[in-house]
């Protein structure tokens, strides 16, 4: 019998949380957000009482919303950059190489801490077109590093269930130095509104974990303010999306954007600037 992967702290807890989301998705008999195979099988390699996170209806179907709108922003990017190049930062135990079949017209990033890295690496053996580095997302050396090891490419960042855990002078930090070196790519993110990080909600499927969120976005153009090389593309609202899943609650929120975004949206931006500045 294979012996099943322990957990060692709560880094390693929240990113289980998408990862058996997709995977009760991909169990659905029809109808499916997104189909996640790999998902499906890892779950059942790893030691954790995922019946915990069964009562979390929100989070369930917002996870695989959000893995869905950003697979779907992926696969348009690769249609229409030659030459691409795809970073997953914060991966975690993302699988969006193996759900999108178009990957081979890219080459993928893998970026999360060194301890996440070594369980992904246990878990998902590297693929020959998906690179894993092991970093901070603060940290500059490996920006520099793929730039110079892709100056022609066009850059697509996807920082998905991670942002919010960072402080908005972080967030800032961070979105400034992808602006600096990736002009003529994509930054896409998803964000917690001011009414969840100011006064301390959780989404469901964290209201028992020691994670925090510690910063909020309601109004995506906001970022252009903190950043001019950035345009926003799109901020979706998750429950305009499926809306027949989300019972008459989330229905009935997400006819009002300002208030949907008050609790979550998600973020798409170009990062404009000179050519001068790509190289």
């Amino acid at each position: 019998m294979e012996e099943k992967f322990k957990l060692r702290d709560v880094v390693q807890e929240t990113l289980l949380i998408p990862l058996y989301y997709r995977a009760l998705e991909t169990r659905r008999p029809k109808g499916n957000i997104l189909k996640d195979d790999l998902a499906e099988r890892l779950i059942d390699r790893i030691d954790y009482d995922f019946s915990k996170l069964d009562a979390a209806p929100l989070s369930k179907l917002g996870c695989v919303v959000r893995g869905r709108y950003y697979d779907d922003a992926t696969r348009r990017f690769l249609s229409s950059h030659g030459n691409a190049v795809v970073v997953n930062v914060g991966c975690g135990l993302d699988t969006r190489y193996q759900r999108i079949p178009e990957h081979d017209k890219a080459v993928f990033y893998e970026v999360d801490l060194p301890e996440v890295i070594e369980l992904r690496r246990a878990l998902i053996p590297e693929p020959a077109g998906d690179r894993y580095l092991s970093a901070s997302l603060l940290d500059v050396e490996w920006m520099d590093n793929l730039r110079a090891a892709h100056p022609q490419s066009s850059f697509i960042f996807i920082v998905e269930g991670v942002l919010m855990y960072f402080y908005e002078e972080q967030v800032r930090q961070f979105i400034d130095r992808i602006a600096e070196r990736f002009a003529g790519g994509m930054l896409c993110f998803d964000v917690c509104g001011p009414m969840m990080s100011k006064h301390r909600v959780k989404p469901d499927a964290l209201k028992n974990s020691a994670a925090e969120i510690r910063s909020g976005i309601e109004d995506g153009h906001l970022v252009e303010q903190w950043n001019p090389k950035l345009r926003l593309v799109e901020q979706a609202i998750y429950m305009n999306r499926y809306r027949s899943r989300w019972g008459w609650m989330g229905y009935t929120i997400g006819l009002s954007k300002r208030l949907s975004c008050k609790f979550s949206s998600m973020l798409q931006y170009e990062i404009v600037g000179s050519t001068e500045d790509k190289g």
